[in-house]
């Protein structure tokens, strides 16, 4: 599927998605595609993944795994006296039909990102950049409109800091594709 196919689809955003799954739903249903989990380790590895941005609690997750089992998605078995959560056939059949919605939701934060660095002053986005920065997250910025952004920043040190920081993470990043390429050979 390209670009222009997934944005044709007109999904309403930050509702549930017209499978009637909520992004929470969806987040665990794509846990355990791989394996089986227990509540808390969902929980936790979502936790982890939003790195302090979004804490999800038990509240919200233990009624959306419910949810989930109600709708035939999810199935809970007791072991060692842990209720872990696995994901049926229907619940795997049911995320991989939702495959186009994933694609929009991520397309449309990246262009979301993109939009909103493109369209602010140099001096707040200065500002927010250096947030950013303090914060260790520089990577979530894609190239073109943070290259942009830094050119019209004010503060000659402050460009250098960021065009350093943006080689780092490309190197890294570099490195890292490398690495896959050479396992791939091997």
């Amino acid at each position: 599927m390209v670009e222009s196919e997934i944005l044709s689809k007109d999904f309403k955003l930050f509702l549930p998605t017209p499978e009637k799954l909520t992004p929470i739903q969806a987040l665990i249903l794509i846990q355990l595609l791989g394996n089986s989990k227990y509540g808390y380790e969902i929980l936790r590895n979502l936790r982890d993944a939003f790195h302090g941005s979004w804490e999800p609690k038990t509240g919200t997750i233990y009624p959306s795994l419910q949810a989930l089992e109600k709708k035939g998605y999810v199935s809970k078995r007791v072991k060692d006296e842990t209720t872990h959560y696995s994901l049926t056939k229907q619940g795997n059949e049911k995320l991989r039909e939702m495959s186009d919605i994933i694609a929009y939701y991520l397309l449309f934060n990246s262009r979301f990102i993109e939009s909103t660095v493109a369209n602010m002053p140099a001096s707040f986005t200065q500002e927010v950049f250096m947030k950013i920065h303090l914060a260790g997250i520089d990577e979530m910025i894609p190239e073109a409109p943070i290259l942009e952004a830094i050119r019209e920043l004010p503060d000659k040190d402050v460009k250098r800091v960021f065009l350093e920081r943006r080689i780092e993470i490309l190197e890294r990043k570099i490195k890292l594709v490398k690495k896959h390429l050479k396992n791939l050979d091997s």
